[in-house]
């Protein structure tokens, strides 16, 4: 199967793509390094574009507001319009909602020394009032609410922060990423450990841990050796596969694993099934960014293309054995080449 012409929409943001989302309405809003931001209708028009001041890291949705992080900048944007911004100190890096507060995190990097030195985390109302803010040694990986306000940390420390509380957990090797699954929080750590909340070591891989992804009963692993694995709620490997740099994955509907590798020259994008049966594999720029909802996948990638897939039209095409060819006359056509400009 043709993964482009499988796609539902490509869209043009410019600059390389630096973070996406997808909000109820099925919406997507997609961040660039310049500090683009942009938004498109479910239907795959532009509603406005913002620019913000500099590379957006992360986008979080709440309620109406639209909040990123963009360089050193936490931004609020509300229909197309900046409604509030706060300078932190240091690079603005993570976003989370928790009781009614929008949380941020921020890190100063010491060039000198080559690692970060103290980081920020800062409180804000809807509105953009400073509520506090906690200045702490480690640099944040990984930030999710649920009952507590749970923080990954790096060196020192290493461990969690719950409701501003450190615990330990099952390694003392820094936190890299972490995921919210069926089972509570699960974290991945630099010497290849996956533990949880309760301090429990789950799994050990043979190199670090540098990013997580799940979706109902399973989640993947893509460590720093270019090792992938898929495993299921009871943390077994389902199975595994090895390749270039993992650069963006996701699992997204019918459980779907999408991952983005990157060899420093050239990038490729494969999908595969809950057998590890390979999809279809296409080659691309450098896979930036993924993120998945519902029933669409979006990716972003290093010459500024949106590619993004819809269950329906995706499933249509991989049970065709042929790629349909359509009249350039039909109106049907010209819908998609539309959507795909």
């Amino acid at each position: 199967m043709d993964l482009r012409q499988a796609a539902w929409m490509v869209r043009e943001l410019g600059p390389p793509v630096s973070a996406l989302q997808i909000d109820d309405n099925q919406c997507l809003i997609a961040g660039g390094w310049d500090g683009l931001l942009r938004k498109w209708d479910s239907e795959g028009d532009i509603v406005w574009t913002v620019q913000c001041s500099d590379r957006i890291e992360s986008i979080m949705l709440v309620e109406e507001d639209i909040i990123v992080t963009s360089g050193l900048e936490i931004t609020c944007v509300n229909n197309g319009a900046i409604t509030w911004s706060h300078q932190l100190e240091g690079s603005a890096d993570l976003l989370e909602f928790h009781g009614g507060e929008v949380v941020a995190t921020s890190s100063v990097y010491d060039i000198e020394h080559g690692d970060f030195m103290e980081s920020g985390i800062w409180k804000f109302s809807l509105t953009g009032e400073l509520q506090s803010v906690d200045r702490i040694d480690e640099k944040p990986w990984f930030i999710c609410s649920g009952d507590s306000l749970v923080i990954g940390l790096g060196r020192p420390r290493c461990g969690a922060l719950f409701n501003s509380n450190h615990k330990k957990l099952s390694t003392d090797s820094p936190v890299t990423c972490g995921i919210v699954t069926q089972k509570g929080v699960i974290f991945g750590h630099a010497d290849g450990a996956l533990s949880n909340e309760k301090g429990h070591n789950l799994s050990n891989f043979e190199s670090g841990i540098d990013s997580l992804t799940c979706r109902e009963d399973f989640f993947a692993s893509a460590l720093e050796s270019g090792e992938l694995h898929l495993v299921n709620s009871d943390y077994n490997s389902v199975w595994k596969s090895q390749g270039d740099t993992i650069s963006a994955h996701t699992i997204g509907f019918d459980n779907l694993h999408w991952c983005g590798r990157w060899n420093g020259q050239s990038g490729i994008l494969e999908v595969k099934d809950t057998s590890g049966s390979s999809i279809s594999v296409m080659k691309t720029t450098r896979p930036r960014v993924a993120y998945s909802r519902e029933n669409r996948v979006v990716f972003g990638f290093e010459n500024g293309e949106i590619m993004l897939w819809d269950k329906s039209l995706f499933n249509r095409r991989k049970e065709s054995k042929t790629d349909v060819k359509i009249s350039t006359d039909s109106k049907l056509a010209a819908r998609l080449r539309s959507l795909r400009k």
